[in-house]
């Protein structure tokens, strides 16, 4: 089908509507019985299947051909009949856009919304074919890094999400399929991480306007199920473990000198880089935040509403997610005024009403306290108005004189009151700092809390206790006298007694973030332990040179002048990782980590998972 003739079969002109007639005669000639078919109609349909062969490498002039084929076929969707043509729906059905040149890709394209569109019967297969290609052939995922393969990819991307809106616009029925399409389209487990990256990264790219309100929250939910996913199967064995024995917030300060023969890319990657979990995870992170990133405000308000609900129901009580939770931090972080402020609220609405079980409420008080502990943007009048709810809560607890029998019996409360402590190990010093917040402070009941007959500090975590009081006794916050625990334990058999089956005391779900190529997403805005200015540390030149470190406008170059971190430098980011883990996390998980003469063991030094050098 050409400008000339093609080995005696019909001829079809660029440019002549003549040969877009000839097409919707050969498909009119066919629709009959085999046996009854002229032989050469039959062989000018068999021709018609070749021009639009997907396997089939073409010349220049062939590949005219195919647009021509293509555009003429557009023409005569009302011709096309599933009984008398499935080789040719076959053919179209199948052919990858990712190997067409521009114009032919436009013409396929247009061919697909067409019988999406006129021929509503076809309108599943066409929404799969668009869907398939949201992801490149094998042989092409190397070459995508390649900046003329980057500027095709985005054009590829575009032209998929116009189609899928104009059918979308067009169909009634379209995005109820389409959801469904993509449903089982998604990414598995073991799936590898290019195919992951490009089918979420094209998919969010329909979470906008009009179509985003028709499927944006099945996107995300699904997004969110496979980030989990990942990040439940990253287990702490691939972390390196060590004896304990110190508490969590001296652990974060631990130095790696007597470790110099584990540091370096290769010995990072053979403890925890090596999961292809975490690196295929680190990369999924890196598209949903670009993606949340390219909202507007009005575009963002209508994510974080949906992420909300989603946490809730997938993440919250998912205790061995390490790091897909940061979606909701990174969030947060965009628009601290409303969003940031907002989760914390929600958080805290979630613990104090009684509409959730206890392992949810729980959950929800330690997502609280990791995340004004360490979420930089969260003002600190924030942070009191939260603290007072808590502190109001457990005071309410305590006037009801229950009996102290069983730790687990009053998990709620241990919970709430580690929560606050916590909270003040990260932020008292800079409450303090301000008079108002500072009176609200110190109005609030937290000594006859912790004070109670039902003894939250010989049952919360030793470490955030001693840490506590030592900072509340030099602000003059806590003056009743107490026993401290014993400084050389992170835990206590009481506490264990509290945090139950799924050990929530010990759960801090916004610890140190770890997945390095993602990292610089989070840094900017994470509080860090090694960084926070405490109530008892002396006003010296060190507490100076970092006193403006909460100073709004704050970014990650100015931080990585303060603690003079090389983020080029593998060795620096492994000793820079060290100092900031607080978060204890026992081989309880993973009873084979512990070792019968040592105790339990915990990951210490935790290393940064390292994604291949982009």
């Amino acid at each position: 089908m050409g400008s000339e003739e093609c080995d005696d079969h019909m001829e079809v002109s660029i440019s002549d509507s003549q040969g877009f007639r000839e097409v919707q005669r050969v498909l009119q000639s066919v629709r009959m019985d085999p046996f009854l078919i002229n032989l050469k109609d039959k062989d000018e349909y068999d021709y018609l299947l070749i021009a639009v062969d997907p396997t089939k490498k073409r010349s220049l002039d062939e590949n005219a051909v195919l647009v021509t084929t293509l555009k003429a076929l557009s023409e005569s969707v009302s011709k096309i009949d599933i009984m008398y043509h499935h080789a040719l729906l076959h053919n179209i059905f199948t052919m990858c856009i990712w190997y067409l040149h521009e114009e032919t890709r436009v013409a396929l394209l247009d061919l697909i919304t067409r019988l999406a569109v006129v021929a509503d019967q076809y309108l599943r297969e066409c929404l799969q074919m668009l869907v398939n290609n949201f992801t490149p052939p094998r042989p092409l995922v190397p070459l995508m890094e390649q900046p003329g393969w980057l500027a095709k990819k985005k054009v590829i991307y575009s032209q998929l999400h116009e189609s899928l809106k104009m059918i979308s616009d067009t169909v009634p029925l379209a995005a109820r399929i389409l959801k469904d399409v993509i449903n089982r389209s998604m990414p598995k487990l073991f799936d590898t991480k290019a195919k992951m990256v490009s089918f979420v990264e094209c998919m969010l790219g329909l979470d906008t306007e009009r179509l985003g309100d028709l499927i944006g929250t099945t996107l995300l939910e699904k997004v969110v199920d496979l980030l989990t996913e990942l990040d439940v199967n990253i287990t702490w064995e691939d972390i390196l473990q060590e004896e304990h024995s110190k508490g969590i917030f001296e652990m974060e300060l631990e130095d790696l000198d007597d470790d110099e023969d584990y540091l370096g890319q290769e010995g990072t990657k053979a403890l925890f880089g090596g999961n292809v979990f975490a690196d295929k995870l680190d990369g999924l992170m890196v598209v949903v935040c670009e993606h949340l990133k390219s909202c507007d405000r009005d575009r963002l308000f209508k994510e974080f509403g949906i992420l909300k609900t989603i946490f809730r129901k997938a993440v919250l009580k998912v205790h061995k997610s390490k790091f897909a939770q940061f979606i909701m931090f990174y969030a947060c972080s965009l628009d601290p005024e409303i969003c940031g402020v907002d989760f914390a609220l929600f958080l805290t609405d979630i613990f104090t009403k009684k509409e959730d079980d206890a392992i949810a409420r729980m959950s929800a008080v330690s997502y609280v306290g990791s995340y004004l502990s360490r979420a930089r943007f969260i003002s600190a009048d924030t942070v009191v108005a939260v603290l007072k709810r808590l502190v109001e809560w457990c005071d309410s607890y305590c006037k009801l004189k229950r009996d102290p029998v069983k730790p687990i019996d009053h998990q709620i409360f241990y919970a709430s009151c580690q929560a606050v402590m916590y909270v003040l190990c990260f932020r008292l010093r800079s409450i303090m700092d301000y008079p108002n917040l500072k009176s609200q402070l110190f109005q609030m009941p937290i000594e006859s809390i912790l004070m109670d007959r039902l003894q939250p500090l010989k049952v919360c975590l030793p470490s955030i206790v001693n840490e506590f009081l030592r900072q509340a006794r030099a602000a003059r916050l806590f003056n009743a006298p107490v026993d401290l625990p014993l400084e050389d334990i992170v835990e206590s058999d009481l506490s264990k007694a509290f945090g139950g089956a799924n050990r929530l005391d010990m759960f801090f779900p916004f610890d140190p973030y770890l997945l390095r190529e993602s990292d610089r997403y989070i840094r900017p805005n994470f509080e860090f332990w090694s960084l926070v200015k405490t109530t008892y540390s002396n006003n010296s030149d060190d507490d100076d040179e970092l006193g403006d470190i909460d100073a709004p406008g704050m970014n990650v170059d100015s931080l990585d002048d303060h603690v003079e971190i090389d983020f080029k430098d593998d060795d620096d980011i492994e000793y820079s990782m060290n100092k900031m883990s607080i978060t204890p996390h026992r081989s309880f998980y993973h009873p084979m980590a512990m070792s019968s003469d040592s105790g339990i063991s915990m990951p210490a030094r935790i290393r940064p998972s390292v994604s291949p050098p982009s």
